[in-house]
């Protein structure tokens, strides 16, 4: 996919869990907020694969991955993580609620609680989760 594909996907995603939310489909909400945040690291990724070269192969393996640690490592983005949540203690708490997502969520069911505390640690303006990895796709 293209990144900016993958952009737009991660924004798309991110408001579909907003409206969601509106009418109260906790567990659709939660998962695609989520999922949002995998498609945002992933355009990150994109952001450094040259048209001129062939990634290595398990590069490109894990890119596939759906856990956030190793894909904000394959965006090179581990460094800057903790330089962020070392300075903003609000990012840090958003990025803790943010991290315990996983692909499965699709599998259980979650509160309103859950989905719109999710939403908010991911969207939030200033200290959000989709606003930090913006600055780096």
């Amino acid at each position: 996919m293209r990144r900016d594909d993958l952009q737009k996907l991660a924004e798309a995603k991110l408001a579909d869990a907003g409206l969601l939310l509106q009418y109260k489909r906790a567990t659709n909400a939660y998962y695609l907020a989520g999922y949002s945040v995998e498609l945002a690291l992933k355009a990150c990724i994109a952001k450094q694969i040259s048209a001129d070269t062939i990634p290595d192969k398990d590069f490109i393996k894990n890119v596939y991955s759906h856990e956030f640690a190793k894909l904000v490592s394959l965006a090179g983005l581990a460094r800057e993580l903790k330089r962020e949540q070392r300075k903003e203690p609000n990012f840090a708490a958003n990025w803790a609620i943010t991290a315990e997502w996983l692909p499965d969520a699709r599998y259980r069911p979650y509160t309103m609680f859950d989905a719109q505390t999710l939403f908010e640690a991911i969207a939030h303006p200033e200290h959000g989760v989709l606003q930090w990895i913006r600055r780096f796709w």
